[in-house]
């Protein structure tokens, strides 16, 4: 079992002594600190001043004795702006290194930051020969977003940065809607590996639990993903997300997206993607602050048309033609719309009993 705590200053010794080269000093600080071998009170002095901005958190692990087991530090980049927090200096007893550990602290400062602070990403930088770290940081859930040059005092070296969204779980009455995790491969797979599933939403199945682990890494990881769960157990058992400017051809404005989803074949008919799609509109209208929502179909996926026509979504045009990339053919496809305004005369007849989004 593991835990978190406050930083204290006879942590610092212990942190220093976890340093066992100079380009371990180098992987872990980048050039924060110049000289090895580095003391306690080198790392407690760069932490003093640090602490007194009130934007700076040390944090240590512990386990179930006490025991001092890793480290890291949460700060703001920016003096200005509390939607982004930076993890930093992170550090496990190399004893502990390979059971895992390190992932579980970062689970814990995910944790942390969603309970305590207001931010809603997280980043960080790995040197790229760092690659324990940076897959310890990919199985946390942290994706790349940029690579950059560093000139250490030992090299040049390549930073990776590396990003993880936080929004907050969405609920329904029956639902919670949440970020994807890597736990969640098992129950994507037995969903996404249905050929009724995937092929008639432009995706061919899902051939193994490590295909689905890798879909939830680099597909299912828009800063709008969410996993699609019963409250009764947690499980994931569908997708639902909105595609913002940028990663999608229906809109180039920041004030639109498009929305797409799939449920598992044992919960159709129970009108539960409808009730995700009615909690997505309303995050994307106030919380997401979008003026359109556009949503599509393939010909043939009448469970998808039904859905929109349900939740109120206007139709728009028909295209012929359209690639299907990942399925390498052509199909026909249906676009649908609908505006805030739309969704709040909907929204005021579905309060008043005069409307229930059919």
């Amino acid at each position: 079992m593991m835990m978190l705590r406050d930083y204290k200053k006879e942590d610092a010794q212990t942190i220093a002594g976890w340093i066992e080269s100079e380009e371990a000093l180098y992987k872990w600080s980048a050039d924060r600190f110049n000289q090895y071998p580095l003391s306690g009170e080198d790392i407690h002095q760069n932490y003093t001043s640090q602490l007194e901005t009130g934007r700076f958190i040390p944090l240590t692990a512990v386990d179930g004795q006490g025991n001092t087991a890793g480290h890291f530090i949460i700060r703001y980049p920016r003096d200005d702006d509390d939607s982004t927090v930076r993890f930093g200096f992170v550090i496990i007893d190399p004893a502990l290194r390979g059971k895992g550990c390190g992932k579980e602290m970062l689970r814990l400062g995910i944790k942390y930051v969603k309970e305590h602070l207001s931010a809603s990403r997280i980043d960080l930088g790995v040197f790229e020969n760092n690659e324990r770290a940076r897959h310890c940081y990919e199985a946390a859930g942290f994706r790349p977003y940029a690579k950059r040059t560093c000139s250490m005092p030992i090299g040049i070296w390549n930073c990776i940065d590396m990003e993880l969204f936080i929004g907050k779980a969405l609920e329904t009455q029956r639902l919670i809607l949440r970020r994807w995790e890597d736990r969640d491969a098992e129950d994507l797979f037995r969903y996404a590996s249905d050929p009724e599933v995937g092929p008639i939403a432009g995706w061919p199945p899902h051939q193994s639990v490590e295909e689905s682990r890798d879909v939830i890494r680099n597909v299912l990881n828009g800063k709008e993903a969410y996993a699609v769960c019963l409250k009764e157990d947690g499980k994931a058992i569908g997708a639902i997300e909105l595609k913002l400017n940028g990663h999608t051809d229906m809109t180039d404005r920041d004030d639109e997206c498009e929305m797409g989803y799939w449920l598992g074949k044992p919960f159709w008919g129970k009108g539960i993607m409808p009730e995700a799609v009615k909690e997505m509109l309303r995050h994307a209208f106030e919380d997401c602050g979008m003026r359109k929502v556009w949503i599509g179909y393939y010909e043939g996926n009448m469970k998808s048309r039904r859905v929109q026509e349900k939740c109120g979504f206007k139709y728009q045009w028909r295209s012929e033609n359209v690639e299907v990339p990942l399925m390498h053919e052509k199909r026909t496809g249906h676009v649908s719309m609908m505006t805030k305004e739309d969704w709040k005369r909907l929204s005021h007849l579905q309060m008043s009993g005069e409307c229930t989004f059919r």
